[in-house]
């Protein structure tokens, strides 16, 4: 069973203006889909129905076999575990960083899912280790540099150990460095058990890390 399945998707804006137009689609966990397109063509309106943000003005799309729609996500217990399968990289990391410290962002999500304060603290040591960030574990994240941002977005993420991934343009404002780092941390998150899917620009980073590249136009069409 695939895991992400689209059905002739499409999406309007609320004045009518077409952002998708008939998005077919399956993908599956173990390979890595890297999605490229002119901007305004639509990859921002499908990650957001992707992840439960917005829904289709037509069409289905599919969770592991479950139709996701907003009365199925309103459900509390339906919505966390959905919530639980998807980790969400937005393209600017700052909207997704709130917390005083380094290290009580990592911990906010885990604490969200219910889990101990035990394994809440092994799996925020863990990704803050893993991502390079402690000797910025006490810093508060509006102070740190762009790259730092980023890779604090991506710790809060993995710490969830969500089986998708789902990453907008994860190399903008990053200098060649910050650059380099994250298409390594990409790399080795490739897995037979998770599903990666990532918008982008850089050809150098497709030509890394893409299994299947997928193809958006102006006119909000998708092929592979």
């Amino acid at each position: 069973m695939n895991t992400i399945e689209l059905k002739n998707v499409s999406f309007n804006y609320s004045d009518g203006t077409p952002a998708l137009d008939g998005i077919s689609l399956s993908l599956e966990k173990g390979k890595c889909y890297v999605l490229k397109g002119p901007n305004g063509c639509g990859k921002s309106s499908l990650f957001r129905i992707l992840n439960g943000l917005s829904f289709p003005s037509e069409g289905e799309y599919l969770f592991n076999g479950t139709v996701i729609t907003r009365a199925y996500l309103h459900d509390k217990k339906n919505g966390a575990d959905f919530h639980s399968h998807i980790g969400y990289l937005f393209q600017d990391p700052e909207v997704m960083l709130f917390t005083g410290s380094v290290e009580d962002e990592v911990a906010f999500g885990l604490f969200q899912l219910g889990l101990s304060d035990e394994e809440v603290k092994e799996r925020t040591d863990h990704y803050i280790s893993a991502l390079s960030l402690d000797s910025l574990r006490k810093r508060a994240p509006f102070n740190l540099s762009g790259g730092e941002k980023k890779r604090l977005a991506l710790a809060c993420i993995l710490a969830m150990e969500p089986d998708v991934l789902i990453m907008d343009e994860p190399l903008s404002g990053l200098d060649e460095d910050g650059q380099h780092w994250i298409t390594e941390a990409l790399q080795s998150l490739k897995s037979p058990e998770r599903l990666l899917l990532i918008a982008t620009h850089n050809d150098e980073l497709i030509h890394e890390i893409s299994d299947v590249t997928l193809l958006m136009d102006k006119h909000h069409h998708l092929s592979i």
